[in-house]
């Protein structure tokens, strides 16, 4: 098995492991901030870890670029972790975890606007079936908002209950 499937399956497990971990710290009403602090120096050090171990000579020279680069990729990674924990409370963890592997449209599209890639057939393709996706999610939602609405309004008494 080539070296690239082991990544990609250890960052399906890992990411999984993830959602449980961060559903986990939504049961035990932790902080968002907390969790999220935590999870960005963990993974810092796990990756200067990393790095030390794997290539060392990456750890004293690199090109002065690099910070304008990994500064604002943490910066973004630390606030979408963060939102990403706080809004748990607010909805299903199978919608949010769905919606944050639908957004890689976003780079998807940008690639396509802003380095002018090629838009191949396979590309616009998933991005097809990513707003149908979206679609369906929406309408999901909606079917559950219509079904939270007759139910409360079943429970009511007095003369307007049900009334428009």
């Amino acid at each position: 098995m080539p070296d690239g499937y082991w990544f990609m399956l250890v960052g399906l497990v890992s990411f999984a492991a993830m959602g449980v971990i961060h559903k986990l710290g939504d049961r035990y009403s932790c902080s968002a901030l907390n969790i999220s602090l935590f999870t960005m120096a963990t993974s810092c050090v796990l990756s200067l870890v990393y790095a030390a171990i794997s290539q060392p000579a990456s750890l004293s020279s690199w090109h002065p670029r690099v910070p304008l680069i990994a500064l604002p990729f943490g910066a973004s990674a630390a606030a979408a972790l963060w939102l990403f924990q706080h809004g748990l409370r607010y909805g299903r963890i199978a919608t949010s975890w769905l919606l944050i592997n639908l957004s890689a449209a976003v780079p998807t599209g940008l690639s396509v606007l802003v380095y002018h890639e090629p838009l191949s057939l396979r590309k616009l393709g998933v991005l097809l079936l990513i707003v149908i996706s979206l679609l369906l999610l929406w309408w999901d939602r909606k079917q559950d908002r219509g079904k939270g609405d007759r139910s409360g309004s079943e429970t009511l008494s007095g003369p307007v209950a049900g009334a428009d």
